[in-house]
């Protein structure tokens, strides 16, 4: 008798995976949030540096659980998944938080604890690449969220790739526009 040791571990790959998910998507919440509200006197005292790296790492240890939870999903019916454009949406959007992700650590994340990071004009761009990501970041993970919910979602992958395009694009306007009006006039 063949087993197949993904789908009869499908319910434990399930549970590591909406856990990982929950847990990645609050903490990038979190870290949105926080990083709002310690940035409101302009300066990030030490231990506000430290909360938001932690957070920042856990979302990437939750990000490398929902992928390979997600790949073990995968294996347990691959057949269902490659014709599923909720599954395909899913990989599209995992692929933004990623490289997002990529983009916060790398580009963001060195320069976040520079003195004039919140108070500068020279810092405008970093600073409004910081206020798209976290649009970008929030945003994606509630939609991926949401996908998780849904049993499938009721449009096509094209007309739900340009929902999201028009969704990310409002989010980092918004962003954008609190960035400017927040630093606008600073040193």
């Amino acid at each position: 008798m063949e087993t197949n040791f993904f789908a009869d571990n499908k319910t434990l790959f399930i549970v590591f995976h909406v856990l990982s998910v929950v847990i990645g998507m609050g903490s990038a919440l979190m870290s949105d949030i926080l990083f709002t509200f310690y940035g409101k006197d302009k300066t990030l005292v030490n231990s506000e540096k430290k909360t938001l790296s932690i957070l920042s790492n856990i979302v990437w240890y939750s990000l490398i659980v929902i992928i390979l939870s997600g790949v073990f999903l995968y294996f347990s019916d691959a057949a269902k998944y490659n014709a599923s454009d909720k599954f395909i949406s899913k990989m599209i959007l995992m692929c933004v938080l990623l490289a997002n992700g990529f983009v916060l650590h790398k580009l963001v994340q060195p320069h976040l604890y520079e003195k004039g990071f919140l108070k500068f004009k020279n810092k405008k761009s970093l600073r409004q690449i910081a206020f798209a990501s976290g649009a970008i970041s929030v945003s994606t993970w509630f939609i991926v969220c949401i996908l998780g919910v849904l049993k499938k979602i009721p449009l096509h992958f094209s007309q739900f790739i340009l929902l999201y395009v028009g969704f990310i694009v409002c989010a980092v306007a918004v962003a954008l526009f609190i960035e400017k009006k927040e630093f606008e006039g600073k040193r």
